[in-house]
């Protein structure tokens, strides 16, 4: 496996498994992919029914929270996958097969992830994507 791919297979567990909290009032802590899903929600709001009233401050916080985390992501993701560069191909692939694999059945496992915007309060990967 090159540096690259691992590099892309890490920045994707982490934009579908990795929480990050919001800021401001809303008590929530999802992955990236919510806030991008969140994002594209209030973009076709604020383009079917207008940008009037808190939609401009809700489409500006969702859209800077999944650009920001997005980035952080992308960051851990070079770096982790920049110092795996003197294991060998196969070692690598190991590696992050084993830790893909152990953090998405966690996130399926377990209710890692807060969202108001859901059934329920608390929730596993499935239950916040839903």
């Amino acid at each position: 496996m090159s540096v690259r791919s691992t590099r892309w297979i890490l920045f994707l567990v982490f934009v579908f498994v990795w929480p990050w909290p919001m800021l401001g009032p809303f008590d929530l802590f999802a992955p990236v992919v919510r806030y991008v899903i969140l994002f594209g929600a209030s973009s076709l709001v604020a383009a079917s029914e207008g940008a009037a009233g808190p939609v401009p401050l809700i489409l500006l916080l969702f859209g800077l929270h999944a650009i920001v985390y997005l980035a952080i992501d992308w960051l851990a993701a070079w770096l982790l996958a920049r110092s795996s560069r003197s294991l060998s191909g196969a070692t690598r692939w190991r590696c992050v097969a084993a830790a893909a694999t152990l953090a998405i059945a966690l996130a399926l496992l377990f209710d890692f992830y807060r969202t108001p915007f859901g059934r329920a309060p608390v929730a596993n990967l499935l239950g916040v994507l839903s």
